[in-house]
């Protein structure tokens, strides 16, 4: 599909490596805080500038990678957020017009009362951040066109170091301690196949929901340890406690991982196992 790809929030670990991904197509790039070489700043909350930028841009998929990602903080300040994650979205999708849109939800929309979600499973979210990718989800449905990505525990290269890998292994190189959930399950994302997994998406002219999440679920434990081994870190610094005992304010699913079977009917593969990236990002 070679028509202008507008990704907002291009300087975000999502948005880069969807950049990277259509680095050979007529893409027009946003950022907000940290500048992307050839890119446009913008406040997603700005609906006139977000409106102006679109009109002008007359752009034929809108990839919406903008969000504020903190649990916690959507915990704190859930008007606050919900300007970033839901108001902003709608102005995105208002303005879009017939564009598709691309949004990225998560496993968060689910309760975790079971092992392995489908797309098709009922929404029961447990925290504000589950809350607002449901409205996220139904906001990106009000479109004629648009693709869902339901993601779990994105990670790959970052600058700010801000995703679970990089937060690990910063900690246990210093020589620290890390505590990880004992009782909760994560379906590790890599971030440069999902990048090219939504490449492969809008060039087959698909839409609807999808879980672009990696190929295992893992309990969160095991992923720590796996980065631990990739690294060449010290497991033994990796300290497993039950949820209840992380002082945590948004209550958080147990047991949400996400299955990739319709992905993978669809393109024939998934993405990257978690222990592949793994090994490419701590080669450098």
């Amino acid at each position: 599909m070679g028509a202008r790809v507008l990704v907002i929030g291009g300087a975000g670990l999502v948005g880069r490596h969807v950049r990277a991904a259509l680095a050979d197509r007529d893409v027009v790039t946003t950022f907000h805080r940290d500048p992307v070489e050839g890119g446009e700043p913008l406040d997603i909350t700005d609906g006139v500038a977000v409106r102006r930028l679109i009109e002008r841009s007359r752009p034929a998929v809108v990839v919406l990678a903008a969000a504020d990602p903190n649990v916690e903080g959507c915990e704190r300040d859930p008007e606050g957020t919900r300007r970033v994650n839901v108001t902003a979205a709608a102005a995105v999708r208002e303005a879009a017009a017939d564009a598709i849109l691309v949004v990225f939800s998560s496993e968060y929309v689910f309760d975790g009362r079971r092992l392995a979600y489908r797309e098709d499973d009922a929404v029961a979210p447990l925290n504000v951040y589950g809350q607002q990718k449901v409205e996220l989800e139904e906001i990106a449905r009000s479109s004629p066109r648009h693709l869902v990505l339901r993601v779990s525990g994105v990670f790959g290269d970052e600058p700010r170091r801000k995703n679970f890998v990089w937060q690990l292994e910063d900690r246990l190189r210093g020589g620290g301690t890390f505590d990880v959930p004992s009782d909760q399950l994560i379906t590790p994302t890599d971030a440069v196949s999902l990048g090219h997994a939504l490449r492969e998406l809008l060039d087959r002219g698909v839409t609807g929901t999808f879980h672009a999440a990696g190929p295992e679920i893992l309990a969160r434990e095991t992923f720590a340890r796996m980065i631990a081994r990739a690294f060449g870190l010290d497991e033994t610094r990796i300290r497993a406690r039950p949820t209840a005992e992380l002082g945590l304010r948004a209550k958080r699913p147990e047991k949400a991982g996400l299955t990739d079977a319709k992905l993978q009917a669809l393109l024939g593969h998934g993405l990257r196992r978690p222990e592949d990236a793994l090994a490419d990002l701590a080669r450098g």
